[in-house]
């Protein structure tokens, strides 16, 4: 009897001594795990008050007006001509020749969204092209766009392009109602060459001039208009000014990159080059190369100029031997 109370006070006594080592086991280990979640608390703090970094902005995203209609960014470079060889061009006709804008189908060069004269001044008010005088038309001279007058910031090329209003004295503005009001059309100077080597006569223009209308009041001596017999001024007189010459292979490059206003096709990608490359306008020619420099309307016959008709007659009679000429080159 002794021995089994021995034992089962001993077996009481290590429950005890058991439950009580757990219990400080737990104890520690939640001491433990204050002291390790106080320094996290802590750097949470820290962490909060520090100043928030600044998000850089996206660069602004500019909206483009259509889905096709953007312009090329793109340098487009001119189809370039066939090379001719001196000794193959059998054959070399110069031709002046007159594009007027008043003719329906050359309403496309005057277009108010795009107006020809309006792409050729922009270019040469900003350098990129030279304007020669009216009296240099195998640009030998300097041309007048890198002269300026005196006591002006304006070049010639301004005064001869734009011209001077007369009521203000002052250059006209630049724009594209004053460019199709105020211009009848281009002159051209071209070149008909036959090439032996390939078989073709084309075309290849040297040079281009545009022609504006210019209105003066006729004057008296002392300045005032001058009046009819009924005591009213005289209606001004208009006059054709050629305001210079432009080098035309220098302005390709400009029409090449320059898209015309289609009707019908706003994505047509026709631009200013293709219509003088592809012939798609309509002219007249008023000279052809002869051995008295004669122009069409300059031509006598006893005594008496050619009448409007005559001189429509004659054009006429210059393009068909050019055709016929072409033509005879295929006949056997």
């Amino acid at each position: 009897m002794k021995r089994i109370f021995l034992f089962s006070a001993l077996v009481i006594l290590s429950v005890g001594v058991f439950a009580q080592a757990r219990r400080n086991n737990t104890a520690n280990r939640n001491t433990q795990q204050k002291n390790t979640t106080t320094p996290a608390k802590t750097e949470v703090a820290t962490t909060a008050a520090a100043p928030k970094q600044e998000v850089p902005k996206k660069p602004r995203k500019f909206k483009q007006d259509g889905f096709v209609y953007d312009r090329d960014t793109v340098v487009v470079e001119p189809v370039p001509y066939a090379e001719i060889k001196r000794e193959d061009a059998i054959v070399a006709m110069r031709i002046w020749r007159e594009i007027d804008f008043r003719d329906k189908g050359n309403k496309i060069l005057t277009s108010p969204k795009v107006n020809l004269l309006g792409v050729i001044y922009n270019a040469i008010s900003k350098g990129e092209l030279e304007l020669y005088g009216i009296d240099d038309e195998s640009f030998e001279k300097d041309p007048v766009s890198a002269l300026k007058p005196k006591n002006s910031d304006k070049s010639l090329a301004d005064t001869s392009f734009l011209g001077v209003n007369p009521n203000t004295n002052e250059v006209n503005g630049a724009n594209n109602d004053f460019f199709a009001q105020s211009f009848k059309g281009i002159r051209i100077k071209e070149d008909w060459v036959f090439d032996m080597k390939r078989g073709v006569l084309e075309p290849r223009i040297v040079g281009i001039a545009p022609v504006r209308l210019d209105s003066r009041q006729a004057l008296n001596s002392n300045g005032t208009p001058m009046v009819d017999a009924n005591g009213q001024p005289l209606p001004p007189t208009v006059t054709e000014q050629p305001v210079g010459w432009i080098y035309f292979e220098d302005l390709r490059p400009i029409l090449a990159n320059t898209k015309i206003a289609n009707d019908g096709n706003d994505n047509s990608g026709i631009t200013f080059d293709d219509i003088f490359l592809r012939r798609l306008f309509f002219s007249n020619i008023t000279k052809e190369s002869n051995s008295a420099d004669l122009r069409i309307q300059d031509i006598e016959i006893n005594g008496r100029r050619l009448t409007d008709k005559e001189r429509l007659l004659e054009a006429e009679r210059i393009k068909k031997k050019i055709a016929d000429y072409e033509q005879g080159l295929w006949e056997y």
